[in-house]
């Protein structure tokens, strides 16, 4: 859990809520929120800046060993000073900061391959059309059984991710064998700059109800969302899931911008306070396109916040029905300023509140947000009356569990036995057919593919966990056979908390009615 939690906080850390800063600042103070004199700040500055400089220059010239002070301030003091604030004031070097830029233009560098990798094994599950694996003619099933000369039967998971991380940067040389051949073919390319959607899974659920798992929110999220829904045709859908779980946030405009999609014009979606930046709210300043479009968002607790501001305006303006998991509890913006050599720094500048005055940043004791829930006892309503909880991240109108899983079951998950039962089933019987299903027979298959391989099957744990074996197994033949994309659609529909979304439809169809009765009561009050 402890690993989970550490890599979903770099995750936060990677994609966070940015706001353009065209000055560069180092603050240093004891308190992020408090208001000293501005003589006082800079009596403050010059004190620390004295110190900083005083231990770089004795770093420089007495310490034994050579070594380089500039790193040991960037990598040591600096990131140590920012550690004692918050988890999201972070130090950048030059290679992060690229990366993150890259992101936010949605774009990244890579051969546009979607591969499964295990110990000795890379399978393709997915090439994009336009990318240098696409053109190549590479897809689902096919193979890379060496890179750059190394053989991937030899390497354990460690080396083969390395070498394929190090493959990213220049010419790749691949032996690849292609599905349905017997002797590997040679491939030559080089990366290329790759958009890399921020809409990661679309597709229609059932023939009326559409779903969006929107991964981050970038530039590019709110269009990906409109191309989307004007493919589908959207007046026609009966409702639409929007799919933030996991979600760990992004951009500002674009966050306002998706929620511009079906707010109405005027209303509120998130202001921002902070002490060295005027108070400001950012509003919809557009026709909505979707405004009377039934719409569920899924939310976990690795929903963090840009994605918590767009669940928690939906729920306040009474626009969407939220299901699911309580989210992270990520209330605050980081700015990026950037530093000399292509370094940048990420700094918490201010915290963000809902339409409604809500912040839903959890206390982080032993930092700077140990206190930052108010005392008031103040109640929050949404547009129509509903209460709304507070207290640190958002929570759903209607709770609902992912998988519930046995300690068996969910190690079993975290294995390579799923993916490895799909490719030898395909071996075995060749490709299935899009009316595939898991049934007894197959089952059956798989229990002695896992006893083959010496795992132990507890006899209550196998019957509780059929649903989700099934899912599971259907899925991995999916990727190989249709490709991850199909796979997805297998996943989601037989995902508990999606079919929960799906059922609370007719509740958002209700909060729609609650909402058109709410602006006729007012617009009766007024005349």
């Amino acid at each position: 859990m402890a690993a989970e939690a550490n890599e979903f906080r770099m995750r936060i850390i990677q994609r966070f809520l940015f706001i353009t800063i065209d000055c560069l600042a180092v603050i240093l103070v004891l308190s992020p929120y408090g208001r000293p004199s501005e003589k006082q700040d800079d009596q403050e500055i010059r004190r620390g800046l004295e110190k900083i400089t005083r231990v770089y220059d004795i770093t420089a010239t007495q310490l034994a060993d050579p070594t380089d002070p500039e790193k040991a301030i960037y990598e040591g003091a600096i990131r140590g000073a920012l550690s004692r604030l918050d988890p999201f004031s972070v130090f950048l070097d030059a290679e992060q900061s690229q990366s993150l830029q890259q992101q936010q233009r949605g774009v990244q560098q890579g051969f546009g391959a979607i591969l499964n990798v295990q110990a000795g094994s890379v399978t393709v599950l997915q090439a994009l059309p336009a990318s240098p694996f696409g053109r190549a003619g590479l897809g689902p099933g096919d193979r890379i059984v060496r890179i750059n000369g190394y053989r991937v039967a030899s390497m354990d998971l460690q080396e083969l991710v390395e070498v394929l991380q190090q493959a990213r940067s220049s010419r790749v040389r691949l032996s690849i064998l292609q599905s349905g051949k017997v002797v590997p073919q040679d491939f030559e390319m080089d990366p290329a700059e790759l958009p890399s959607p921020t809409v990661d899974k679309k597709f229609l659920l059932r023939q009326d109800v559409g779903y969006l798992r929107v991964a981050r929110v970038e530039e590019s999220t709110p269009e990906e969302i409109k191309s989307a829904l004007e493919e589908w045709n959207a007046k026609d859908l009966r409702g639409l899931l929007l799919d933030l779980r996991d979600n760990p946030g992004g951009a500002l405009e674009p966050t306002v911008a998706v929620a511009s999609l079906f707010l109405r014009e005027g209303q509120a979606v998130v202001s921002l306070q902070g002490r060295a930046m005027p108070e400001k709210s950012y509003v919809v300043d557009a026709l909505p396109l979707w405004r009377n479009l039934p719409l569920v968002v899924l939310i976990n607790g690795r929903t963090a916040s840009a994605a918590e501001i767009i669940a928690a305006a939906f729920q306040e303006h009474d626009r969407a029905w939220v299901v699911g998991e309580p989210s992270f509890g990520k209330g605050v913006v980081e700015s990026v300023m950037p530093l000399s050599e292509g370094a940048a720094l990420a700094l918490t500048t201010a915290r963000y509140f809902t339409p409604q005055g809500r912040s839903v940043q959890r206390p982080l004791p032993g930092t700077a947000l140990a206190g930052v829930l108010s005392e008031s006892g103040k109640k929050f309503f949404s547009d129509a009356g509903r209460p709304l909880a507070d207290g640190g991240g958002l929570q759903p109108d209607q709770k609902a569990a992912a998988w519930q899983l046995d300690p068996w079951t969910e190690t079993l998950g975290q294995t390579t036995a799923f993916v490895n039962f799909a490719q030898s089933y395909i071996e075995r019987h060749g490709k299935i057919s899009e009316a595939f299903g898991v049934d007894d027979s197959v089952l059956d298959e798989f229990q002695s593919f896992l006893q083959q391989a010496g795992v132990l099957i507890p006899p209550q744990s196998w019957v509780t966990s059929v649903p989700f074996l099934k899912v599971r197994i259907k899925t991995e033949l999916f990727n190989l056979v249709f490709g991850a994309s199909r796979g997805d659609e297998v996943e989601a529909g037989g995902d508990p908390q999606v079919e929960s979304a799906v059922q609370a439809l007719s509740q958002a169809r209700q909060l729609l009615q609650l909402k058109e009765q709410k602006q006729a009561q007012d617009a009766v009050a007024r005349r």
